[in-house]
């Protein structure tokens, strides 16, 4: 086959073309730190990193469910121990009153720091979490409470709530319920509080009605107990859940970074030879490209 001038450029202007584009692919790692980053690169690397970024993703959106998950249950705990403090008090107080030998004002006395504790408990059951009411079941932007006041004095509490339970995934497939129902478990503290003030109050008076109510008070302060060990239960299982979800995205990010990273000094090493020999191509080029029949001639 007869080499003619005009095959030389060519196949001079395409070496330098697959030198210039293996630099410019190497530079381009060195700039990114990525090894891949379109799909001819390596198919088989991007779609690893397709599937490893689906599940980072899953992962995330689990972290961020469950840390919502407990800062919610975090504030109702908190609000359940404030009103177990308004119990002990009221049971306190309940147990001081069921006595014969206190006075009329003695016991008034009593009642009027009960009745503090029931406008203490009602505000407890408004509590919110952020914008948002704990008590209220899915009704999260309504008061939950409203006292319902004869003479200034509270003679009942109604709940403006619902009974709605909002759940939350703990886990792929697996969702808790992270809210407490405010009623009947609080609705029944202010009634108690009530009837606790009210028989302080009683003329004729009773020390039986005081202490069954007290009995009552005690059921209560039982049944907080109980839920806030529920929410107990709950958050170190959610606890356990954001450790284990999080190991797994270490160990997906570093899959990952395999799948994709470039090895640096590799990336270096090369640059630094893919340039030589660029560098040398143009040159050795540059003298078969300027030679034509004319130089032969003179």
């Amino acid at each position: 086959m007869r080499i003619t001038q005009n095959m030389l450029h060519k196949m001079a202007v395409d070496g330098m073309q697959t030198n210039l584009l293996r630099l410019s692919n190497t530079q381009r790692q060195a700039v990114t730190g990525k090894r891949v980053s379109r799909p001819q690169d390596d198919p088989f690397a991007v779609e690893q990193s397709l599937g490893f970024r689906q599940r980072i993703k899953a992962g995330d959106s689990i972290l961020r469910n469950v840390a919502l998950s407990q800062d919610w249950l975090n504030a109702t705990d908190k609000a359940l121990g404030d009103m177990a403090n308004v119990l002990t008090r009221a049971q306190s107080l309940a147990l001081q009153g069921a006595n014969d030998t206190l006075g009329a004002d003695e016991r008034a006395s009593l009642a009027t720091e009960v009745d503090g504790l029931l406008e203490q408990a009602v505000a407890i059951g408004n509590a919110r979490h952020g914008d948002h009411y704990l008590f209220a079941g899915f009704q999260i932007n309504t008061r939950p409470f409203s006292e319902v006041k004869t003479g200034g004095e509270t003679t009942s509490v109604t709940y403006n709530g619902d009974h709605g339970a909002m759940l939350r995934e703990a886990e792929q497939g697996i969702n808790i319920t992270i809210n407490t129902q405010g009623d009947p478990l609080l609705s029944d503290v202010f009634s108690k509080l009530i009837e606790l003030r009210d028989n302080l109050k009683a003329s004729p008076f009773s020390t039986d009605d005081v202490s069954s109510v007290g009995a009552d008070l005690k059921n209560q302060m039982n049944q907080i107990l109980d839920q806030q060990a529920v929410i107990g239960t709950k958050m170190r299982r959610l606890q356990t859940t954001a450790e284990r979800v999080q190991d797994g995205q270490t160990g997906l990010k570093s899959l990952l970074s395999n799948a994709e990273d470039a090895d640096m000094a590799q990336v270096v090493s090369d640059l630094q030879q893919q340039e030589f020999v660029y560098r040398t191509a143009l040159a050795v080029n540059a003298k078969v490209i300027n030679v034509s029949l004319l130089d032969y001639l003179r």
